[in-house]
């Protein structure tokens, strides 16, 4: 369960990025999930011993992103 958190949210600023293009979110937001999650996703795998902080830095990326998501979702009427 875990690695399917991470993956949806190595997306986040994917799904940010339409979110930004129907004008929800400044086109600043994808970019800086972007540049905040991959690097980390990345050194993860390319670092030869990155140790637990590396793990729990991407955690809470990927909790900022889906806090703000929710955050988003919950200002609009349903439906629209």
């Amino acid at each position: 369960m875990v690695g399917v958190v991470f993956s949806a949210g190595l997306l986040a600023p994917l799904l940010f990025l339409g979110a930004a293009r129907k004008g929800i979110v400044p086109r600043t937001v994808p970019a800086g999930y972007a540049v905040v999650i991959y690097p980390i996703a990345l050194g993860r795998q390319w670092l030869p011993d990155p140790g637990d902080w590396i793990s729990w830095t991407l955690a809470a990326a990927v909790l900022t992103a889906a806090v703000h998501a929710v955050l988003l979702d919950t200002g609009r009427p349903p439906g629209g």
